[in-house]
């Protein structure tokens, strides 16, 4: 048994992750959640929670195992109160940090506070629990996008090939990895999990965040976009958030190499001419026309306000990096785990979901479920 201290419980990554390792272990979890006071954290966390594990909901056993801490990783210290820190110090085995924001609108500077800054206090926190504890391990949530703007087989191995960036996100998730190197040498064991794109649960669609795909399909919803400035080879790398999850656990279950790097991604990456077919036939929205980003003129074409909110995801839309996974296939190869396929159904699920809540409805007159 291990007691794990996770970041970022809360968040869409973090929170399928919790569950994970309720499910597949006997760990206790001392999740850090950033709330006004420790009711409010338990709440918050144990609201997500509740929302994950239906239809039977958490178990009390569950809960005895899960230990929720107050605090801020921007803040000295976790901003965790004296008496909390000197035990979680002496009581952590793993961390995982996957506390991070992931706003691709954010300026750089303010981005930096959470992503970088927030990093180094929890690495100084795992050196404090290396020095006077029993830290083993440490896991960090990067993402593939530190590849930036190169087109390349992207290898686990890569992070400085000279690369731009799309966005002040891309930039400090890669120099959230500068520091971990940096932290390496200091003898921290750091592996880092790179996800992509990261949609709702692959086995019921349920999404607790709708961010990156979900937002331009919303606005797609609406028909006010006839032509997207999109390259019919582009294909975004998607994988459900319970996948990611399962994958990163069953890494660091059977995993004692040292700093590595691991790409979470899908094996095979859809067109994104397909997804939006799929989108456009279960809602019934009109399909966008996709046509080369240069024969498009943003400024002309696009009203201001539709600039702003579909400019963000084109980079995404139009990407042809390939991630190589050797250090996550051999990995997993051990196992009996095989990912599962994007496909029709899958997307379906994802979709029926955000008709059911109410984020994207669909027209009643289109109705395609099967």
């Amino acid at each position: 048994m291990s007691n794990i201290f996770i970041t970022g419980g809360t968040g869409f990554l973090g929170s399928d992750l919790i569950c994970e390792i309720l499910n597949s272990s006997s760990n206790h979890i001392y999740a850090l959640v950033r709330a006004r006071n420790i009711t409010h954290a338990r709440r918050k966390l144990f609201n997500i929670l509740e929302k994950l594990s239906q239809p039977r909901g958490l178990n009390r056993a569950a809960r005895k195992r899960i230990h929720v801490y107050k605090g801020d990783i921007t803040r000295k210290n976790l901003d965790l109160k004296r008496n909390d820190l000197n035990k979680l110090v002496k009581t952590i085995d793993v961390i995982f940090h996957s506390a991070a924001s992931t706003n691709l609108k954010s300026p750089l500077k303010k981005i930096r506070r959470i992503n970088v800054n927030g990093t180094k206090r929890v690495l100084d926190f795992a050196l404090l629990c290396q020095r006077k504890g029993r830290l083993k391990k440490v896991y960090h949530i990067s993402t593939v996008y530190v590849a930036g703007t190169k087109i390349c087989t992207f290898k686990e191995k890569d992070l400085n090939i000279r690369q731009g960036f799309n966005n002040p996100y891309e930039r400090s998730k890669f120099e959230a990895e500068q520091l971990i190197h940096r932290y390496r040498k200091r003898g921290i064991d750091i592996s880092i999990f790179r996800p992509s794109i990261m949609l709702g649960r692959y086995k019921d669609g349920i999404s607790t965040r709708f961010k990156m795909l979900y937002q331009p399909l919303h606005f797609l919803s609406f028909e006010l976009i006839d032509t997207l400035p999109v390259i019919k080879e582009g294909k975004p790398n998607l994988i459900n958030v319970d996948i990611a999850a399962k994958t990163i656990m069953l890494i660091s279950q059977m995993n004692h190499r040292k700093n590595k790097t691991y790409h979470i991604t899908s094996p095979d990456a859809l067109p994104l001419s397909y997804v939006l077919g799929m989108a456009s036939k279960f809602f019934g929205f009109k399909n966008p026309r996709l046509a080369p980003p240069n024969s498009i003129d943003m400024n002309k074409d696009y009203t201001p306000v539709k600039r702003k909110i579909i400019e963000p995801y084109l980079p995404y839309f139009n990407y042809l990096t390939k991630f190589d996974m050797k250090n996550t296939l051999d990995q997993i190869k051990k196992t009996n785990f095989v990912f599962p396929q994007l496909n029709k159904k899958n997307l379906y699920r994802l979709f029926k979901y955000c008709d059911e809540v109410g984020f994207i409805k669909k027209k009643r007159k289109n109705v395609v479920e099967k």
